[in-house]
């Protein structure tokens, strides 16, 4: 079977008869049949509504009776609704409604590692704009003012496809940063106990179980040599500390939250492959409202194209009392903690944690105190002029010179 759209099919089998003779004859004079088996005696295929009745004369002369099965198609489809003008003069407005649109930019497709606000206002500048029409567009002064005014733009594009402006901005590669070889030690970044270390480079002052307070010193990046010289170094180390944390999270029984069940504002896009085309006038904005898209393909008399229609909807945000029971409330509590949990300790391992309820008139009140694991090591450069030297007494020596000279 043919894979792809067929304009339509129709499905035979014929019993008797001379049917390789009848099937070669079909092939002779280019009549397609899709489909071709042989099963009991017969013969089954399907073959192009315009060739069904010449396929039919054939099989006669070469004593095949010939029988009609399934019909599909979009042949067959418009001849369903071949009294229905109107579905025809819906179409043929759609397609004038295209045309039209076209004539006018209705959308601007910005890609790169560009602020897209500083890149529509430099368009503006340039007249481009939605609503703007195509004919009357600058592309080639848009691209110079993006090279010159959007930083470290190393290729610009910008080009008009139908109604769709495309902008594509490209950036220099950023200059590498350099490691920083400066020597450095390495303090604690806040108060804890600390539970263990591992140093990579330079010298431990803190023992194990010992409490140490922010920005005292942990690992030191001055580092005697066995002998009577200092050696400054890099320090790398990991020190895992031990620390108690107090949060606390409240939940009325009764708030005025925000939910999204008012007005609703619906746009619909057309998709051929992969451009989209606008089925409307304007912005696709709404404030302060939930945007929700969807996509559905494109039926034609009921036979399925390669086309799409996005629709998007923005449901405005209400105002609604919402009063809740103290289990209610307890629940919420230990979903705000869950959120707390994985937002600001996912870099710290939860030791251990205590949950404290104190119901009140007006809500239900969560108090957790935390135990927390995690790496307190925060380097600190050293600066060579901060650095005191062992003092040389010049006075001793000058007395003892001037007593050997004697």
């Amino acid at each position: 079977m043919k894979t792809g759209f067929n304009f339509g099919l129709v499905s035979f089998s014929g019993l008797g008869g001379f049917q390789e003779k009848m099937l070669s004859e079909l092939f002779d004079n280019e009549i397609r049949v899709y489909g071709t088996r042989f099963s009991d005696g017969e013969i089954f295929g399907a073959v192009s509504p315009f060739d069904y009745y010449r396929t039919s004369e054939i099989a006669r002369r070469h004593g095949v009776k010939l029988r009609a099965g399934e019909r599909r198609g979009l042949y067959f489809t418009l001849l369903k609704y071949r009294r229905r003008i109107g579905l025809y003069i819906g179409f043929l407005v759609f397609v004038a409604m295209l045309a039209i649109l076209q004539t006018r930019v209705q959308d601007i497709s910005i890609t790169g590692d560009v602020h897209k606000p500083q890149v529509l206002n430099i368009l503006e500048e340039c007249g481009i704009t939605v609503g703007a029409p195509v004919s009357s567009l600058n592309i080639s002064r848009a691209e110079h003012m993006l090279m010159l005014e959007v930083d470290n733009a190393a290729w610009v594009d910008v080009s008009c496809v139908g109604f769709r402006v495309n902008v594509r901005v490209e950036k220099g590669v950023e200059k590498p940063e350099i490691e920083d070889k400066q020597p450095r030690n390495i303090v604690a970044s806040r108060p804890a106990q600390i539970v263990r270390q591992i140093v990579r480079d330079g010298a431990s002052v803190v023992n194990n179980g010992s409490g140490v307070n922010t920005g005292d010193l942990l690992v030191s990046g001055t580092v005697p040599d066995g002998g009577s010289k200092v050696l400054f170094v890099r320090s790398d180390a990991e020190i895992i500390g031990e620390w108690t944390e107090t949060q606390e999270f409240f939940v009325p029984f009764t708030e005025t939250i925000s939910v999204a069940d008012g007005d609703k504002k619906v746009f619909k896009w057309l998709i051929l492959d992969d451009d989209e085309y606008p089925l409307f006038l304007g912005k696709a904005t709404a404030e302060n409202s939930l945007y929700v898209e969807e996509k559905s393909v494109v039926r034609i008399f009921g036979e399925e194209t390669s086309m799409l229609v996005k629709t998007g909807t923005f449901t405005e945000y209400t105002e609604k009392t919402i009063t809740r029971s103290p289990e209610a409330a307890a629940s919420e509590l230990r979903k705000q903690k869950d959120n707390f949990e994985r937002n600001f300790y996912s870099d710290y391992e939860i030791i251990d944690v205590v949950e404290r309820f104190y119901p009140a008139e007006d809500g239900v009140r969560l108090e957790l105190e935390y135990t927390l694991q995690g790496d307190i090591a925060k380097p600190v450069t050293i600066e060579y002029e901060d650095i005191e030297l062992p003092p040389v007494n010049i006075d001793n020596t000058d007395k003892t010179e001037s007593q050997t000279d004697s």
